[in-house]
């Protein structure tokens, strides 16, 4: 069995809520970008005259670094950890973003300024999990889901501001400030909480705080030659993907179905407040409940966002309810992924596999949003987009039921 020390859940939380409050703030910056993204969707396409495809290229960039980084961040995370790993994701994001805010109307610009923000996407969000997924046992559940609730921060706060920047001075304006905002808030708890490595278990003894020993788990080779990995792969990129191709283009989504820009915006705020109490919710069944079958539920659930769309098109009461279902059940998928990567594979290559299967949060922020803006410029329609999100959800859910029970993982010397 997984080696770990006596304790409870309180104590874990007594030494380590610094961490908890360092890493979800270390989610709300991964999600910036993205909360906003459909907001200065339309002041660019404005601006510059790039179709919606050629925009949502950008994330796209962001999807190609991944596939290239994200298993090799995954191992500087786990030699070099998690503090040193998040002062290069914070520096990488805020150049990004104050780059963009200087960009002219070549679209090269804009590909290079997501290339700097594809190598902070290619740590997010392992870099942030690995920490709260190893230091917290009884716990973990709780730790993963407010972790993940950082992106309703953003979620919630972030389109409301860029809305107001993009009435009253730019969007150029708008990124360059949500920008310093968030950095600044996230630079000094990062490092002050967030550890290098997990402390070694006699420490956690001394604290009666449960840590999973390091040396528990699967190695690289068993990991890769795992099921677990591979269903869990790509129920994650089924999940995101459908996901994402809404989302990230709400504000402008949610308009084409005949509610109003303002109407639009407050919706997607009320989202975030919805992620982030699902989140911790879900965090709360996750310690008590079996957490497939919570990820199944899941995924159901979030059926009611396309249909809400579909059957209530240009209702603002419809879409809201159903942006509400989403987000309080779209974020326990992701809190899902975390727990059950570490449960059923261990501590001992964490970063490395949720490295591996955070590629797919990656490729769907930015192949997603391209293919859903292409069809959007080629039929003028994003109706085909919110029906293909259906069957996406289905198998998502199928596949969270074919994951088997957590293995029985023993501790071994390290190589």
């Amino acid at each position: 069995m997984a080696t770990t020390i006596p304790g409870s859940a309180l104590a874990e939380w007594r030494k380590h809520w610094p961490l908890v409050a360092a890493t979800m703030m270390g989610m709300s910056l991964a999600a910036l970008l993205t909360s906003v993204f459909g907001v200065i969707l339309g002041p660019i396409e404005q601006e510059f005259g790039w179709t919606r495809a050629e925009i949502s290229s950008g994330p796209a960039v962001v999807s190609m670094i991944g596939l290239f980084l994200a298993i090799p961040a995954g191992h500087l995370i786990d030699r070099f950890g998690a503090r040193r790993c998040g002062l290069v994701v914070i520096a990488c994001s805020f150049a990004s973003m104050a780059a963009m805010s200087a960009i002219g109307n070549q679209l090269w610009q804009w590909w290079a300024c997501w290339a700097v923000f594809g190598i902070a996407g290619s740590f997010t969000s392992t870099v942030w999990m690995a920490p709260v997924s190893t230091i917290f046992h009884s716990g973990r559940g709780m730790a993963i889901a407010l972790t993940v609730s950082g992106t309703g921060i953003s979620m919630t706060l972030a389109p409301g501001i860029a809305e107001w920047f993009v009435q009253h001075y730019s969007w150029r304006t708008g990124l360059l400030a949500l920008g310093v905002m968030w950095c600044a808030a996230v630079l000094p708890l990062v490092l002050a909480f967030v550890p290098n490595h997990v402390a070694p278990v006699e420490e956690a003894e001394e604290a009666l705080a449960p840590v999973q020993d390091r040396n528990v788990g699967l190695t690289p080779r068993e990991g890769f030659a795992s099921p677990t990995l591979y269903i869990l792969f790509f129920a994650s990129l089924l999940s995101a993907m459908t996901g994402v191709a809404l989302i990230l283009n709400l504000v402008p989504v949610l308009t084409f179905t005949g509610l109003t820009r303002t109407e639009a915006v407050t919706i997607a705020g009320s989202m975030g407040i919805a992620s982030i109490v699902g989140r911790i919710v879900g965090g709360y069944l996750m310690d008590r409940y079996d957490v497939r079958r919570l990820a199944i539920g899941a995924c159901v659930v979030s059926l009611g966002l396309p249909l809400s769309l579909l059957l209530g098109a240009g209702t603002f009461w419809a879409a809201m309810a159903g942006i509400v279902a989403y987000g309080l059940t779209g974020g326990m998928k992701m809190n899902a992924i975390v727990y059950l990567v570490s449960t059923h594979m261990g501590a001992r290559s964490f970063g490395l596999f949720y490295g591996v299967i955070s590629i797919t949060t990656t490729v769907a922020m930015g192949i997603g949003p391209l293919i859903a803006n292409h069809i959007y410029d080629v039929s003028k329609s994003y109706t085909p987009v919110i029906w293909a999100t259906v069957p996406g959800f289905i198998l998502a859910g199928v596949l969270f039921a074919t994951l088997g029970p957590a293995p029985a993982l023993t501790a071994r010397d390290t190589p």
